[in-house]
């Protein structure tokens, strides 16, 4: 077996290691609060289930899907209200992982892993993520969407690719389509993550399925394996 093959595994933030429905959630609800007072949109009262399907689209993606038409600086306000929503909820201890994430991010680290973060999330965001879980113990690198104009994330791998700072032998793992799309572009297998935010179809593509984070590491091996 070749101990260079797939010895980096490249992971999605949120839904596949954060677990972000609630922190999300009271986000929109403060944007579109705000939405409401300005006359920008209707009452309505929004469940976890009503936004957490947007979770992991770029910021432009998720507004022309949950609420299109909006003028650019309407949404782009809101946009900031929820980013700075979330980052704000993160820095005051109100962000939790999956049970057995920091787990499973150890084990990795243990067998030889290089484990690399990269999501479509902005770059504070990031930053808030990185220290409330002391996320440096297991990630060597971090790519946050925003300091790439928030390009779809297959395209932020293949410039860092191309950049040198991915390696061929790479396995993405997520729970969104965005996720699984890095793999087809770039020709590496894929693990979506069932028990995220996205749906089946989001990852029928994917290589392998983890029903669980746990599942996470006996995947990795089983593609190692191949």
């Amino acid at each position: 077996m070749n101990k260079n093959k797939y010895s980096t595994v490249i992971f999605d933030w949120d839904g596949t290691i954060h677990r972000t429905g609630r922190l999300y959630l009271a986000a929109v609800r403060k944007a579109y609060d705000w939405l409401v007072e300005g006359g920008n949109a209707p009452e309505r009262e929004l469940t976890e289930a009503d936004v957490t399907k947007y979770l992991g689209m770029p910021a432009p993606e998720m507004w022309k899907h949950f609420m299109p038409g909006l003028p650019d600086g309407v949404w782009q306000h809101a946009s900031m209200i929820i980013s700075e929503s979330m980052t704000g909820l993160v820095r005051t201890g109100h962000a939790v992982l999956f049970e057995g994430a920091e787990e499973t991010l150890r084990e990795l680290g243990a067998e030889g892993y290089d484990l690399k973060f990269l999501s479509n999330c902005r770059h504070e965001y990031m930053l808030a993520n990185r220290e409330a879980f002391g996320l440096d113990r297991f990630f060597s690198a971090y790519y946050a969407g925003e300091d790439f104009g928030f390009i779809p994330k297959s395209e932020i791998f293949l410039r860092l690719r191309k950049e040198g700072l991915m390696p061929e032998g790479c396995i993405m793992v997520g729970d969104r389509a965005s996720d699984i799309e890095v793999g087809t572009a770039a020709g590496i297998p894929s693990i979506g993550c069932a028990y995220g935010y996205g749906s089946p179809e989001e990852y029928a593509a994917a290589t392998a399925v983890a029903g669980s984070i746990r599942d996470i590491p006996g995947l990795v091996k089983k593609l190692k394996e191949k």
